[in-house]
């Protein structure tokens, strides 16, 4: 009976132990798929900009003196021509006497001279004087000559420093706050009294970093990037609130050189205040967005399909239900997308979650599927939906036709030049 249990025993032993040996079946890798196509890929930028104006005038005196009056009122529009301030007036009048009563008596000086050349002119016809006389009374009458047009020119200098003693709106604008009071002293040329600004033409400053500068020309002339003819970028701006300004208006200037003081392109944009909901003001902080610029015929995938090892990036592909390995090379992250400018065709799968649990020949399921022709683009915390991707080029063409003025500048600036890019 003992026997028979023992064998009893080892025949489950034996059959348990075979259960163990056998492999467990792969279901499979849970992933998510994109299928990537190539598509032209708008780019945004962001700059820091401060706002001017059109007109940006300060008000500057033109001769010394003490301020006697102020006619304006701050913060209100001006015309050009508008009396602001009055300097006193009375040392310069006082200088217009005094250059007048000069005037009289070298007129009159003149006038006797004229009269002794005459005198000895006549002589000299009757040999009655010398050569020498008659030069010495010559030189005399020019002498005097010129003394009358000297001191007419100090009287009529001394006329126009009078009319200066009004100081007045060098252009149509809003008034800032006054830097001088009545009373206080000022210098021609040197004093700053006020500010004339823009009502409703505003300038966007802001600059492009020379690297980033050569890199879209690269890419212009290698045809992968492309940007609006002479650069007319439409510009969005974003205020310290953080709202945004859609199509607030569009690059105008881009300087043709780069400056020396921070090695960057100096780039200008106009903007309308009638044509925006929120007035900019001069000296005003802003972020500068500008659109017309994408990646030509290019991939862009999520970073997190990116994988890096010692033979460099990669993805994984799937395909007849199993992953395999894909070398690529890796452009500009614009946001979380990476630019793949090889290594991808149109129609690939790529796993763009789940990759990290996956090796080659692996077996995968696949949750969700996307297409990257709906991906978004973003930058800087600015989204780009994908609906409009195709009509980005077209977005400068829109803008002109939004207004008769700007499409009137832009038309100007697209025919000054044929040339799409600078040279430097």
């Amino acid at each position: 009976m003992k026997r028979r249990l023992l064998l009893l025993f080892t025949s489950l032993m034996i059959v348990s132990c075979g259960n163990n040996n056998q492999s467990p079946i792969d279901p499979g890798t849970h992933v998510d798929v994109e299928k990537v196509y190539a598509y032209n890929i708008p780019y945004i930028i962001n700059y820091p900009g401060i706002v001017q104006g059109v007109v940006d005038y300060p008000v500057v005196p033109r001769v010394s003196g003490a301020i006697d009056k102020q006619y304006y009122k701050e913060g209100t529009y001006v015309k050009k021509g508008a009396p602001l301030y009055e300097i006193d007036p009375r040392p310069f009048a006082l200088d217009l006497k005094n250059f007048q009563g000069q005037l009289i008596k070298d007129t009159a000086a003149k006038q006797n001279l004229k009269l002794i050349y005459d005198r000895y002119a006549a002589l000299y016809k009757l040999n009655a004087v010398a050569e020498q006389d008659v030069e010495n009374a010559r030189i005399n009458y020019q002498a005097a000559v010129g003394n009358v047009q000297s001191d007419q020119a100090n009287v009529d200098q001394a006329k126009l420093n009078l009319l200066y003693c009004l100081v007045t709106s060098p252009a149509d604008g809003y008034i800032a706050e006054r830097q001088v009071t009545v009373g206080d002293m000022v210098s021609a040329f040197t004093t700053v009294l006020n500010h004339i600004n823009s009502a409703n033409n505003m300038y966007i400053v802001f600059s492009m970093p020379e690297e980033q500068r050569i890199a879209i020309e690269n890419g212009v002339l290698d045809q992968t990037i492309s940007v609006p003819k002479n650069y007319t970028f439409r510009v969005d701006l974003k205020l310290a609130d953080g709202k945004v300004i859609p199509n607030a208006g569009y690059v105008e200037f881009t300087d043709t050189r780069i400056s020396l003081m921070n090695g960057s392109w100096n780039m200008r944009a106009y903007v309308d205040n009638d044509f925006i909901k929120n007035k900019l003001l001069s000296g005003q902080f802003i972020n500068v967005y500008i659109h017309g610029m994408s990646y030509e015929n290019t991939f862009a995938i999520p970073q997190s399909a990116v994988y890096q090892d010692n033979q460099g990036p990669f993805v994984y592909l799937l395909k007849n239900g199993k992953a395999f390995r894909q070398q690529i090379t890796t452009g500009k992250m614009i946001d979380d997308l990476w630019l793949i400018p090889s290594g991808l065709k149109n129609g690939d799968r790529v796993v763009i979650h789940g990759g990290i649990q996956l090796y080659p020949d692996a077996k995968v399921i696949v949750d969700n599927t996307t297409d990257s022709r709906s991906s978004d683009v973003t930058d800087n915390s600015l989204t780009y939906n994908s609906a409009v991707i195709n009509k980005e080029q077209q977005e400068v063409k829109k803008l002109s036709n939004s207004n008769p003025i700007t499409a009137k500048h832009i038309q100007h600036l697209n025919n000054a030049s044929s040339i799409n890019l600078r040279s430097y």
